[in-house]
């Protein structure tokens, strides 16, 4: 009976010391659920694991949860986006403190830490300095607290946040692929630039960048994350930015390509005149200034509000239309052929097809969502609307301009 009893001591503790060893290395917990390991040898790393659940960094309501919400996403995007598993609690992104704060671009969004918007609009994330509005509590309590002139749903990191449920938009996965046209815009699914142009959005996107850890095919390619070669440049995936800042010089020492022409009022829908007849001149389904080549005109007139749209706005340092954004931070400057002080990004006809990644983020021509989103680019379209004044033959049929079938919603094509 001794005997008995001294093996109980020794074998007790023994399987305490066991089961406590089993717990330490167990997926749960903030710093085991950000520290982009497999702790517990699963195959799921921090939010994807199911032990991370009720993680606050990974959405979950405990373990110090989401601070004043859940929060994440905005509308003038950059183009490469973001899946509803993320807005469910930011899984498979760069959306902790860990990713947020490591100094590389772990998901191939060419966006490194508190530059990718799936850390500065996760309220989860503590890394990233600044105030901000992004949160169902921030974004419902009528204060502006990014100070940037827009509050609670006016404010872009609401109204198009997938963590946000107070403001109705077309701002997550569900959202963009309904058929809906949910915040009423006369807009539905990919139409709307809250899905198309929101970089927390997948399915919109062209391709797998930017959701490199996120398990799903994102592009319906059959290849997934670090097996799709659209995610090369994510250091998740082994990527590592290009050498010299991320500028590519050109090849052989060549010289950059001589700026596009400006589009101009016989060429497109721009200038007073035609900013202004009510008429879709050009095809694209817009009209007046609801087309870029209206507002992102400096010499249009006949638009109203601010914009940041001319070489002094766009090097001022200042926010002079209120989206947020600052001169080459901004669309209307980076992707205006009015714009010369942004430098050669990759935003004309020449330079997205010349087969290189001119702007260094490893993604070349139609590739680059500075091309094959950009109103200014015709290389990359699927048809001629848009461009049913230029005689070119854009999309390479065979037809021109209102000889072609797609400009038959031209009104310069009505006769």
């Amino acid at each position: 009976m001794r005997h008995v009893l001294w093996l109980v001591l020794i074998i007790a503790p023994l399987a305490c010391q066991r089961g406590g060893s089993g717990d330490s290395d167990a997926e749960s917990g903030t710093a085991k659920c950000t520290d982009t390991e497999d702790n517990d040898g699963d195959g799921f790393i921090d939010c994807a694991d199911p032990g991370c659940s009720t993680v606050g960094a990974c959405g979950g309501g405990t373990d110090g949860g989401m601070g004043e919400g859940e929060g994440e996403g905005e509308g003038e995007g950059e183009g490469e986006g973001e899946g509803e598993g993320e807005g469910e609690g930011g899984i498979g992104n760069e959306s902790t403190d860990g990713l947020c704060s490591n100094g590389v671009d772990d998901d191939g969004d060419g966006r490194v830490d508190c530059d990718d918007r799936h850390c500065t609009y996760n309220p989860a994330v503590t890394v990233c300095p600044g105030e901000r509005e992004n949160s169902d509590v921030l974004c419902s309590d009528g204060i502006d607290q990014d100070d940037n002139g827009f509050t609670d749903c006016d404010d872009f990191s609401c109204k198009s946040n997938p963590y946000v449920t107070v403001c109705m938009a077309e701002s997550n996965e569900a959202a963009c692929s309904d058929g809906i046209d949910n915040d009423g815009n006369n807009f539905a699914d990919c139409d709307d630039f809250g899905c198309s142009q929101n970089s927390l959005v997948s399915a919109c996107a062209e391709n797998e960048a930017g959701f490199c850890l996120d398990g799903r095919d994102n592009d319906g390619d059959g290849a997934t994350d670090c097996d799709d070669d659209d995610c090369a440049p994510a250091a998740s995936c082994g990527g590592a930015p290009p050498p010299d800042g991320g500028v590519v010089d050109p090849p052989d020492g060549g010289a950059p390509p001589p700026p596009p022409p400006v589009p101009n009022a016989d060429t497109a829908e721009t200038g007073d005149e035609r900013c202004s007849n009510m008429l879709d001149d050009d095809g694209d389904g817009r009209v007046d200034c609801e087309d870029r080549h209206c507002t992102y005109n400096p010499a249009v007139t006949v638009c109203p509000g601010d914009r940041e749209v001319t070489n002094e706005t766009c090097d001022d340092g200042m926010d002079n239309d209120g989206n947020d954004f600052s001169d080459c931070e901004d669309f209307s400057c980076n992707q205006n052929p009015w714009v010369t002080v942004c430098g050669r990004g990759e935003a004309d006809d020449a330079l997205c097809s010349d087969g290189r990644s001119n702007n260094g983020n490893n993604f070349v021509d139609c590739d680059d969502f500075g091309c094959s989103r950009n109103a200014f680019v015709s290389v990359c379209q699927e048809g001629e609307a848009g461009f049913c004044l230029d005689g070119v033959d854009n999309d390479d049929d065979g037809s021109t301009d209102c000889d072609d079938s797609d400009c038959g919603e031209a009104s310069a094509c009505a006769n």
